[in-house]
């Protein structure tokens, strides 16, 4: 039998599948982001490393591939793919960043697009098998448009500036001082020590705050929205016809009206996919790929059958 590992990092939290050449997993791990733009090149690799190696002596087998996707991967040189074929030994390995992941876990290497919103946003074009264009994901100091960083930060700043006198009346105020357990400037050393994905934590705040009719929080997420469906209009051009893109993240699974409100402000070219398997799925897929095979029906269902027992048993 056949071993493979999948990784899928984002800037929240890194997954880590073995799984059988069936799609059976076998073994699931959890651990933190490893952007390496947000946490530097040397722990990003030693997240990576420690999981595939337990992973590594978790399987029944030797691993016969390994495919990451790391976001970030693509500016920063970590050497992972000859760090993990030292691990591994005649493993097949390739290490780039998430983009043709979110697109493979849906559409095989069927042309599209794959759009992600969880702690950071991008949208990835993936032309025969590759990925020729990002658009947007230039990360939290420049540009990650309707992401939960950005939903967050926008919560933050719209409470602190009616609790200072700038701003008008926003339930915001009052969800997220209850959430900080004290005013949100008596709360700044945690703000900034928690970072990008301690920021994003508040997304839910607005998403709760607009449920209770609050005109501010609606216009956080309509704008956010918008900034989301920008990225579809800036894809058309690649694509002759209608194109499909495969929707993916956190936020997305969470909040299904903030889905409907993307859906409809984006282009009318494009066709909108919410994706029912996690994108460590088109690790797997892209893992199983470089080794010759290709992932179909029936392993999709082993891997999703397989990966919610497990999780059952953490649960």
């Amino acid at each position: 039998m056949e071993y493979y590992i999948g990784i899928d990092s984002g800037g929240t939290k890194t997954e880590f599948i073995l799984a059988d050449a069936e799609g059976s997993v076998i073994s699931r791990a959890v651990d933190s982001g490893c952007n390496p733009l947000d946490i530097g090149a040397d722990p990003a690799r030693e997240i990576i490393l420690r999981n595939v190696r337990q992973l590594d002596a978790a399987a029944p087998g030797p691993i016969c591939s390994i495919y990451a996707g790391i976001a970030g991967a693509n500016h920063v040189d970590m050497h992972l793919e000859t760090l993990l074929a030292q691990e591994l030994g005649g493993a097949v390995v390739r290490v780039e960043d998430d983009r043709r992941i979110v697109v493979s876990s849906t559409l095989g290497h069927a042309d599209g697009c794959g759009m992600i919103c969880g702690t950071g946003s991008s949208l990835s074009i993936i032309i025969g098998s590759e990925p020729i264009r990002q658009v947007g994901g230039l990360g939290y100091l420049i540009d990650t448009g309707g992401s939960g960083y950005e939903l967050g930060q926008a919560g933050l700043k719209e409470a602190c500036r009616y609790l200072d006198g700038r701003g008008e009346y926003t339930v915001l105020a009052d969800l997220i001082t209850k959430a900080l357990g004290k005013k949100p400037w008596d709360s700044l050393a945690n703000i900034y020590a928690g970072g990008r994905s301690y920021i994003a934590s508040f997304a839910h705040t607005v998403f709760e705050g607009m449920e209770m009719g609050d005109a501010v929080c609606r216009r956080i997420v309509e704008e956010s929205a918008y900034k989301l469906s920008e990225l579809t209009f800036a894809a058309e051009k690649y694509f002759p016809d209608e194109f499909p893109v495969v929707m993916s993240g956190g936020i997305f699974r969470a909040y299904p009206k903030y889905v409907q409100l993307v859906c409809a402000k984006a282009s009318p070219k494009a066709r909108m996919i919410l994706a029912v398997v996690p994108p460590v799925y088109g690790a797997l897929v892209e893992a199983m790929w470089q080794n010759g095979r290709t992932a179909d029906a029936a392993v999709q269902r082993n891997f999703m059958g397989s990966i919610q027992r497990l999780e059952s048993r953490v649960n």
